[in-house]
């Protein structure tokens, strides 16, 4: 297949997919990345390639869980962190100014992410399986998931593409 025939994941659409299904799997997403280190960006970026028929396989797949846990360990769980932690003791305003940075931090990752995944060859059947694969990747106990859960965050998988 000619590189043409290839979809190369754009991290400015990634952005804005992200916008659009976050809200969906919020509660979800937030507590299985406080349990099990989940990544919340390669979850979004598995949706989003599973939108567009693009299957991650598993070299791709653990190389950002890799890369994102270097991301995550230096900069954005310290931030997360130091934010929850002073979430008492500062002014509404002064928190969502720490949103916004933390936002961006998350913006950034996305940036990363893209530019570490290679153009992928769409309709692959096999992109039905990436969110599955993400939750795997981070050694989410997927029996420890409900069925409303599970069938949440592979909803954003199904959404069709921009």
């Amino acid at each position: 297949m000619d590189i043409t025939d290839k979809v190369k994941v754009s991290s400015d659409e990634l952005w804005q997919y992200s916008l659009e299904v976050y809200d969906a799997i919020k509660d979800i997403a937030i507590t299985l990345q406080d349990n099990y280190g989940l990544n919340i960006n390669v979850l979004l970026l598995s949706g989003y390639t599973q939108t567009l028929g693009c299957a991650i396989d598993e070299y791709d797949m653990h190389k950002l869980v890799a890369q994102t846990k270097s991301w995550q360990e230096d900069i954005t769980n310290p931030y997360r962190e130091l934010r929850r932690e002073l979430k008492a003791t500062i002014t509404n305003e002064q928190y969502q100014a720490m949103l916004r940075v933390e936002l961006a931090l998350e913006r950034e990752e996305q940036w990363r992410l893209a530019q570490t995944l290679p153009a992928l060859p769409p309709h692959n059947v096999e992109a039905q399986a990436n969110i599955l694969s993400c939750l795997i990747a981070f050694n989410v106990p997927l029996e420890q998931l409900t069925e409303q859960e599970l069938m949440t965050l592979y909803s954003i998988g199904q959404r069709v593409a921009h």
